[in-house]
């Protein structure tokens, strides 16, 4: 059994870091350079870790840098980070701080977990560069701003979860791994500094399993649609532009890349957004032809607070959906839990 070797530091807070021969728990401190320089070296002399788990809280100058770079060259197969940085006190709540993060590669790292914070005292964790990823599958980006082509340098993911994230460099984000399987965007609204929910192309023919919730999507394309894709669901905020009709074209051809989808749940916003779009959708044939389930949300709770808590489906939607899957179970969620 893996064991864990903790070490904590008031100005760098760094704990966490699995060592598979070991069987006991023991806690540094690093407080000086030399002291990080001792914590390096020991780092060095365990040729065999596996997972190594570092949390910063402070930046403690160029500690935090210097000690990532190291972890990236141990040729370990799984590395967590978590940079929850707090903006100094002459910054007011409103005032951005960026902590510019650059990422060495890696040829053995297989899963990665990097976590900033997003609150108004955080300062905001901001990917800079990195160098490629040949053998990274799982990708977990919390709270943190990534640039236009980032993912590029992962060529072969196949786990991706995006969560609070924020983009720069372009108004697209683009994903395109030909072996991703699972894909999750949950709280893009850090994507921009408006409150739409920014422009998506997806290129993953291997996709089986879809997970969106935020802000409805201005664009979402994909390549060559989603062949494999069996489970897909999507949560969009009802809030200012996604009141609009204007974003039920893109939630109409989103649904047409789903011919091969089993299990789909869809919030009542999307289905408030058909209803008053049915033109959209009435001479178009059903593309759930696999459908076994369809499973609707409540609305997703936003600052706004709504009169009505239930939508229904109007006919001509509910044909659209089931037509083609007379069979598939229809199952509405009134609250969440």
């Amino acid at each position: 059994m893996p064991s864990e070797l903790v070490f904590c530091h008031p100005d760098g807070g760094i704990y966490g870091l699995q060592f598979p021969m070991s069987n006991s728990i023991s806690q540094l401190d690093i407080s000086t350079m030399k002291e990080l320089s001792n914590f390096v070296n020991l780092l060095s002399r365990h040729k065999n870790l596996s997972s190594i788990d570092l949390e910063f809280h402070r930046k403690g100058d160029v500690r935090a840098q210097r000690i990532i770079n190291h972890a990236f060259s141990l040729n370990v197969q799984q590395l967590t980070i978590a940079c929850l940085f707090k903006k100094n006190k002459k910054y007011s709540h409103d005032e951005r701080v960026a902590f510019p993060l650059s990422l060495s590669g890696s040829k053995t790292l297989e899963h990665l977990s990097l976590r900033g914070s997003c609150g108004l005292f955080d300062e905001e964790i901001v990917l800079t560069s990195a160098q490629r990823f040949s053998s990274l599958t799982t990708l977990l980006l919390h709270s943190i701003t990534l640039y236009d082509g980032f993912l590029s340098m992962c060529p072969n993911l196949k786990n991706l979860t995006l969560f609070s994230y924020r983009m720069t460099g372009s108004p697209v984000l683009r994903i395109s791994h030909p072996q991703l399987s699972n894909l999750t965007l949950e709280k893009g609204e850090c994507f921009t500094h408006t409150v739409n929910g920014g422009r998506f192309h997806v290129s993953a023919p291997e996709l089986a399993s879809l997970h969106f919730f935020g802000f409805c999507p201005q664009m979402f394309t994909t390549g060559d649609g989603f062949p494999c894709l069996e489970n897909a669901h999507l949560s969009f905020h009802s809030r200012l532009e996604c009141i609009s009709g204007s974003y039920a074209p893109t939630i109409v051809n989103l649904l047409q890349q789903f011919r091969n989808v089993k299990h789909l749940t869809l919030s009542m916003e999307i289905i408030e957004r058909l209803n008053s779009s049915e033109e959209l959708i009435s001479h178009r044939p059903c593309p759930l032809a696999n459908l076994k389930s369809l499973t609707l949300l409540p609305e997703v709770a936003t600052f706004v607070q709504h009169k009505h808590t239930r939508v229904i489906m109007s006919p001509e939607v509910q044909k659209y959906l089931l037509s083609s899957s007379p069979k598939a179970t229809l199952t509405e969620v009134l609250t969440l839990i």
